[in-house]
């Protein structure tokens, strides 16, 4: 159970408003997983049920198989982002680290190894209310790093940060996954999200949507397609239609065929005796298919431009 988050029939009710719903998940080590949803799915809120800084209406949240308050040094445990800008203002970078690591037991060499890790060993003295957003992200990452935890959660971590340090943040949470740790993090950045996780959670209306490897998700969308070159694609598009696969001429002797992957096509045209000249897939970007898995889901959503 070490490192694992457990989540059975977790639930939000604010009055008449559900946040979250009867959401159930397991999160496990040595994966990035992807947190994904539109504005106001629920996904700030189950992170803060996961943190206990939220009660649940109904359900658990557990961290290495026991809620998250009865945890006797939280920080070793866990480290969190949830919001960069939630620092006293008048403290500098150093204080607050420190004021974090003697709560938690944590040695005061290991500021010094985090401030380093994020880049502010030069800031260290600065203080956290003169700091930009992406400093701010740089600080709150560390404070998420400074007891070395097991788990490690982070809500939107790219927000403020340009190009360099938005592949520092990908390349640091490939790097923790691959020590073995659990990684959720959320992001509205889908092409960074492409990058950078191995499973996807998507959530919607506070409901779970989708819970699968990036991969799954991906190849899984109508838009992932098999495109056909052969010499023989008129009799193999009627061979494919029969087998319920949807197919669209390209050109003379190209065929975009969707429903089936290309283990399923190319066993087809075996079957049917169809000489290939070419099988390749066309994949989805991991946008196109969160569209398709959110499409029902978006609450706050603007109208169309009239022109």
């Amino acid at each position: 159970m070490a490192g694992v988050i457990s989540l059975k029939g977790l639930s939000k009710r604010y009055g008449d408003r559900t946040a979250v719903e009867d959401l159930s998940l397991e999160l496990k080590p040595g994966a990035v997983t992807g947190f994904l949803g539109p504005n106001g799915a629920g996904k700030s809120t189950t992170m803060r049920m996961i943190l206990g800084l939220d009660r649940p209406t109904a359900g658990t949240a557990l961290v290495g198989g026991v809620p998250y308050h009865e945890i006797r040094h939280p920080l070793r445990t866990v480290g969190a982002l949830l919001d960069a800008r939630a620092v006293h203002p008048g403290r500098s970078c150093r204080a607050h680290l420190l004021a974090l690591a003697r709560s938690n037991g944590i040695a005061g060499s290991r500021v010094e190894e985090v401030l380093e890790a994020v880049g502010l060993a030069d800031a260290a003295h600065r203080r956290a209310g003169a700091l930009s957003l992406g400093m701010s992200q740089r600080l709150g990452i560390a404070g998420a790093l400074l007891g070395d935890p097991e788990v490690l959660m982070f809500d939107e971590p790219v927000n403020g940060l340009d190009p360099d340090g938005v592949r520092w943040v990908r390349r640091l949470m490939r790097s923790l996954a691959g020590e073995g740790r659990t990684v959720f993090v959320s992001s509205h950045l889908m092409s960074e999200m492409q990058l950078t996780a191995d499973h996807l959670v998507v959530i919607g209306r506070g409901r779970l949507i989708r819970d699968a490897p990036l991969a799954e998700v991906i190849a899984d969308s109508a838009l992932t397609a098999v495109v056909v070159r052969s010499p023989h694609a008129g009799d193999f598009s009627v061979r494919l239609a029969a087998a319920g696969v949807r197919v669209e001429r390209s050109g003379e002797n190209e065929l975009v065929a969707t429903g089936a992957g290309i283990e399923r096509i190319g066993d087809l045209a075996y079957e049917a005796g169809i000489r290939l000249h070419g099988l390749s897939t066309r994949e989805a970007s991991l946008e196109q298919a969160y569209e398709e898995l959110t499409a029902g889901s978006v609450e706050y959503g603007a109208r169309k431009a009239e022109v």
